[in-house]
């Protein structure tokens, strides 16, 4: 009786680890979104500047996720090829493929939301919003002004913006 063919994943193993790099570039990427949409709420920039910081966001955490999948579709690929020592070597990338759109398959958008630097962004945002509120009407009592019905107007544009 023969036994399966042997098989070489050096290279597979080679392009996986190239691919655990990429997902530090997605978290660098991440992490300046995070930085400019603060900034952002700093210095009490547009709305929409900071939803689009946002959208920037979900998309780098799509980014994550299909990177996830396509690098645990090719390791349960090789662990499986690996465990069954086929006596003909299989077709890799169909198999890959074939698992990554599986995975794939079961995404919503509501996944991204849940990715972990997203929510950590949603908070950090809140409370930079909060800090940055209560920063705005302390110098506002401090500094001894009279709120005019044309101030109280801006005061509450301003405050439905940051909320």
């Amino acid at each position: 009786m023969q036994r399966g063919t042997r098989i070489s994943f050096s290279s597979v193993n080679s392009t996986l680890s190239s691919l655990k790099n990429c997902q530090s570039y997605i978290n660098t990427g991440m992490d300046i979104a995070t930085h400019v949409a603060l900034d952002l709420v700093e210095n009490f920039n547009d709305e929409e500047d900071v939803k689009s910081m946002e959208n920037v966001m979900l998309e780098y955490a799509a980014l994550d996720r299909e990177l996830n999948h396509y690098m645990r579709a090719f390791e349960e690929t090789v662990d499986q090829i690996k465990q069954d020592k086929p006596e003909k070597i299989p077709d890799l990338k169909s198999l890959v493929k074939e698992k990554f759109t599986a995975l794939e398959s079961m995404n919503s958008d509501s996944d991204l939301e849940k990715n972990e630097k997203y929510m950590y962004f949603k908070d950090q945002l809140k409370d930079m919003k909060k800090q940055c509120k209560s920063y705005f009407f302390k110098r506002l009592v401090l500094n001894g002004d009279i709120c005019s019905k044309c101030l109280n107007i801006y005061i509450c544009q301003l405050w439905l913006m940051l909320r």
